[in-house]
């Protein structure tokens, strides 16, 4: 029985390594056109594992654009090497670009309980201070960054784009970044709150955001959008969460009556989990858009 199903799984993985491009199940990448460097702390002397970064280069990279990737899980699970040995999750999204010509970092950060929302956005900011300096060191342009970012981390990237103050007060210029793509983000923790039971705000947004109104208005981009910002490309799965559908129409809508000009895409036959598990794969439309934006947007104005 054990030499059976020995030569089953052996059977499925060897299945998976030659279909890695065309499966969502990715174990593993040969070595060659990406560079990949691992566990990099972005806080200086830092010993937690959460301050910690990947950067997965194109080989040979020189004045590529970047892209620097939050990861979800609603703000208390999750991490840059998340169920690595499953589906390659985050790593994929990293080789995906890094074979198109883009330059990508992918980030952890401390999760709830640890720390809440504000804690959170010091270690993106952090992590974004640190690829804005080192990029380049990998062949990448420094200013010609993007912010990505899925679910909870979609987020927390458009909170970053909509919310200039976060920069400002670290000593960070906001037009430093050229450009904002949130993925099935969450963009109003109201709105959130609203469509959970009791249970599951109890698990996620009090603990995060803490039990306030106020304290949820602070921290919902939707709320910090203003004429001026950065450019943004909101997508959204056509069968994502039914209630992020709607939030991201509105950002979309808000941004447009600033006069912003927001790119807008529904992934077709696309659900929230998808969004990031397709990625890559033969039949993904949204890599190819993300690598033509990256690579056609002007840089940002050097400070």
């Amino acid at each position: 029985m054990w030499i059976v199903l020995a030569v089953v799984v052996t059977a499925l993985v060897v299945v998976v390594l030659l279909n890695r491009e065309s499966t969502r199940l990715r174990l593993s990448y040969g070595p060659g056109e990406v560079t990949v460097t691992r566990d990099l702390v972005y806080v200086e002397g830092s010993t937690n594992p959460k301050h910690r970064l990947d950067v997965y280069a194109p080989k040979d990279a020189h004045g590529a654009p970047v892209v620097h990737f939050v990861h979800g899980g609603y703000w208390f699970e999750g991490g840059k090497d998340y169920v690595a040995l499953v589906t390659g999750l985050y790593g994929s999204i990293g080789m995906a670009l890094a074979k198109r010509g883009v330059v990508t970092i992918v980030q952890s950060y401390r999760l709830t309980p640890e720390v809440k929302i504000d804690g959170i956005v010091d270690d993106v900011m952090a992590a974004l201070r640190w690829t804005q300096a080192h990029a380049g060191e990998h062949g990448g342009d420094p200013h010609r960054v993007f912010m990505m970012g899925h679910s909870a981390g979609g987020h927390l990237v458009a909170l970053v784009g909509a919310d200039e103050a976060l920069h400002r007060s670290r000593g960070m210029d906001p037009r430093a970044v050229s450009g904002y793509i949130p993925l099935s983000a969450v963009w109003d923790i109201a709105g959130m709150h609203a469509e959970h039971d009791a249970e599951w705000n109890a698990k996620v947004t009090i603990p995060v955001f803490g039990a306030g109104p106020e304290q949820w208005a602070v921290h919902s981009p939707i709320g910090r959008l203003h004429a001026g910002v950065q450019p943004f490309f909101i997508v959204i799965g056509a069968r994502d969460f039914p209630y992020l559908i709607p939030q991201a129409q509105r950002a979309r809508d808000r941004l447009t009556e600033l006069g912003a000009k927001p790119r807008y895409l529904t992934v077709p036959d696309t659900d929230h989990r998808g969004m990031v598990l397709r990625f890559g794969t033969t039949d993904d439309p949204l890599t190819g858009a993300i690598v033509d934006i990256v690579s056609h947007t002007a840089a940002a104005a050097p400070p």
